[in-house]
């Protein structure tokens, strides 16, 4: 008896084993179909969101009233929020599918000019959170603009979400040693110690006040670009401010890079 007993305990064993394991291939299985149902959906929302964008600028060049222009402000806003929450979602959906973000690089010569046209979207969107800008004479840089332009835009969304309204947010970009610098600081209650290693990370929205609005997928994109790109992004936060660093190469990334 207690031999038979024996066999059939380790025939369960198995068998629960056996059906612990197909329910884990099932939930990766149903993961994976997730994600890439986020990306399509993302990538399908692309055509609406620019649809709306082109007729907010044919808009703005039409005769409105006080009213119109803030409604039309008001729309102007919210799709540039929608296009940067897509673009965010599809990074995202494409660094967990294991496609990686794509780049297409090429050589940058008014790297000043990309930049300014990101600071001027949001100023437009947030006419009363002051944006400060300053550029020393930029060199030619190798890279993908648009990611660029995301990053840039990921970092000045976030210091518009949790800085101090009554204090600018500064930009500032130079190109030194062969290195791009760019760094956003925006003034308000620093990132608290906990938070900080865990802030870039997807989904994680911080655990202070100021920081636990949105998806959380800004910085973590963020944080992507900068890498893919080779190049870095720091974060330091005290008392008086709280500035993220971005650096890369002039010459671009090295090594091996999906090139799109």
């Amino acid at each position: 008896m207690l031999a038979a007993e024996r066999r059939l305990y380790e025939r369960e064993l198995v068998s629960q084993r056996d059906s612990a394991e197909e329910g884990f291939r099932q939930e990766q299985a149903d993961g994976v179909l997730r994600e890439q149902f986020v990306a399509i959906l993302s990538h399908d929302l692309r055509n609406p969101v620019a649809s709306i964008t082109a007729a907010t600028r044919m808009l703005a060049k039409e005769a409105l009233s006080d009213r119109g222009k803030q409604v039309l402000g008001l729309m102007q806003g919210s799709a540039l929020r929608m296009s940067s929450l897509i673009e965010n979602i599809l990074d995202f959906a494409r660094a967990r599918l294991g496609t990686g973000i794509g780049l297409s690089l090429q050589t940058e010569q008014s790297l000043q000019l990309l930049i300014d046209q990101v600071v001027q979207e949001l100023r437009a969107v947030h006419p009363d959170h002051e944006i400060l800008a300053s550029y020393e004479p930029l060199q030619p840089l190798t890279c993908d603009p648009l990611k660029i332009g995301q990053l840039v835009s990921n970092l000045l969304g976030n210091a518009l979400t949790h800085g101090d309204k009554t204090q600018p947010i500064r930009l500032d970009c130079k190109t030194r040693h062969g290195q791009l610098r760019l760094s956003v600081a925006n003034g308000g209650k620093p990132i608290p110690d906990a938070v900080i290693p865990t802030l870039f990370d997807p989904f994680v929205r911080g655990q202070s006040e100021g920081y636990k609005d949105g998806l959380g997928l800004g910085l973590f994109i963020a944080k992507q670009i900068a890498t893919v790109h080779g190049g870095t992004l720091d974060v330091s936060s005290g008392e008086d401010e709280t500035m993220f660093t971005f650096t890369m190469p002039l010459n671009g990334p090295g090594g091996s890079v999906e090139y799109r």
